[in-house]
């Protein structure tokens, strides 16, 4: 039977009375609709909380972030567990609209992958899997903040939130019995570091793939330009100037105008509007780049790539037998770093990074019976496996 038409929540008396029946739940299910493709910060369009029973739709391009306060405090209420699902970008949308971050969470995505359902799976899948329900696919390209919200809209924003604590339950099952819940927590947790990432940060990341050294200040004076000019006009950075044109702006140095006028990847418009600011970033970073020196790099032995593999393949073979997904255990970078760190015992791992204390508890012996000699892999019947060869002679 369909379900009647969701009702969108738009007055102060419509927020009271539901956080007064959402409050009463220990657990609830939260998502949220936005829109960024063409600014630099998320603008909230919808927001889903339901129940076990209930579904409720806020409307946020009309309630404010007062009118909205006793939703917003139950987002932040320790007694109540918030389910998400992919919650990373709702926490986000949350953190630089309300400045607040749900907690507790539990992310379902996390919470499959920690079941070994699949990396990153979406939630349609997962529901059908898990209960056997069938949701419309998604919606993320719809005009969210048109007004008014069709029906097939708030119908599939009411469906996209409305199972999740049951969802949870099945989810929590399976977790407490793999002794995982507690990790799915933990895993669920977000950083608003993540969000709010320094123009510093940005150079580094940006620097390092682009092989820039004796330049890095001059991008870091751009970077810092383009920072606050998308922030303070509410636009995507790329839309301002892109990675490419900033690289290509610290390698050449241009001194002029007219010298800029002649790189692609920024506006004419914003040329005119920004060209001085750009040049006075890029005197200032060549000026800063005369002191410059880089971070002493640490020489490391090579690495043999094959062992590198070997590693990946051994991780995905006990993650199968451990029903999880291989990121949980050991991600590209560990799996690279541990062959620096042969002879360390799995506690020293865990102290330099290599292993989160969870893994180490499920494959740190593993992981010492294979690097010790005492453990290969084999295929067998086309199937990988293992051999023990401790109880060899």
């Amino acid at each position: 039977m369909k379900r009647a038409r969701p009702q969108l929540l738009t007055t102060v008396d419509q927020v009271l009375q539901a956080s007064r029946a959402i409050q009463q739940a220990s657990v609830i299910g939260v998502d949220t609709e936005f829109i960024r493709e063409t600014s630099f910060y998320p603008r909230i369009a919808l927001i889903q909380v339901a129940t076990e029973n209930e579904v409720w739709l806020f409307d946020p391009t009309i309630l404010t972030k007062n009118e909205l306060e006793p939703l917003l405090k139950i987002f932040v209420d320790s007694n109540c567990l918030k389910i998400f699902h992919a919650s990373q970008a709702d926490q986000e949308c949350l953190f630089w609209t309300y400045g607040v971050l749900a907690s507790p969470v539990l992310d379902t995505s996390v919470a499959a992958g920690l079941c070994g359902m699949g990396d990153s799976i979406g939630l349609q899948k997962l529901l059908r899997e898990t209960l056997d329900i069938h949701v419309p696919k998604g919606r993320a390209r719809a005009k969210w903040l048109s007004r008014p919200l069709s029906d097939e809209l708030l119908h599939y924003a009411e469906e996209d939130v409305a199972h999740l604590v049951r969802l949870t339950k099945k989810l929590k099952s399976k977790l407490v019995s793999l002794d995982r819940w507690d990790w799915a927590l933990e895993e669920s947790r977000v950083d608003a570091k993540v969000f709010d990432v320094s123009p510093d940060d940005l150079t580094q990341k940006i620097a390092k793939g682009a092989h820039l050294e004796r330049e890095q200040p001059i991008l870091a004076e751009l970077i810092r330009w383009r920072e606050k000019r998308a922030r303070d006009a509410n636009l995507p950075r790329g839309w301002i100037a892109d990675n490419e044109v900033l690289i290509s702006m610290a390698r050449v140095q241009p001194k002029t105008l007219d010298e800029l006028k002649t790189f692609r990847g920024i506006h004419a418009k914003e040329i005119e509007k920004s060209g001085k600011v750009i040049l006075d970033a890029i005197a200032l970073g060549r000026e800063k780049s005369l002191n410059w020196k880089p971070e002493p790099r640490l020489e490391l032995p090579r690495i043999d790539s094959h062992a590198v593999d070997l590693i990946q393949t051994y991780i995905a073979f006990l993650a199968s037998e451990l029903e999880i997904m291989p990121r949980y255990l050991m991600n590209s970078h560990q799996s690279t770093q541990i062959l620096y760190y042969l002879d360390k015992t799995k506690e020293e791992w865990v102290q330099c990074g290599i292993l989160s204390p969870q893994a180490a508890k499920l494959i740190g012996e593993d992981l010492k019976a294979l690097f010790g000699g005492e453990r290969a892999l084999r295929i067998k019947n086309k199937k990988l496996g293992v051999i023990d060869l401790s109880q060899k002679a």
